[in-house]
């Protein structure tokens, strides 16, 4: 039996590819609110702001949040903070 090691090796390349592209899970006011410590209010608020970037999901544009940038507003905060 010949396999083709190229195809095989395409093939995982198209999937690592796709896997990149795909973005992370998308997280609803309420959970990143109870994973921040804070009220959902406050979430909105930070996200008018801009100090958080939210997504408009659906007909009713609820918003979403993605977890790299919810980790990364952590970061940033926690690194101001520290300089205070």
């Amino acid at each position: 039996m010949i396999t083709n090691t190229n195809n095989s090796e395409k093939i995982s390349m198209e999937t690592e590819y796709r896997e990149s592209k795909l973005p992370a899970r998308l997280l609803p006011v309420s959970e990143v609110a109870r994973f921040l410590g804070v009220h959902s209010s406050t979430v909105r608020r930070w996200e008018r702001g801009g100090l958080l970037k939210s997504y408009a999901i659906g007909f009713r544009r609820n918003l979403r949040f993605k977890q790299e940038d919810v980790l990364h507003f952590l970061d940033k905060c926690q690194e101001e903070n520290a300089q205070e």
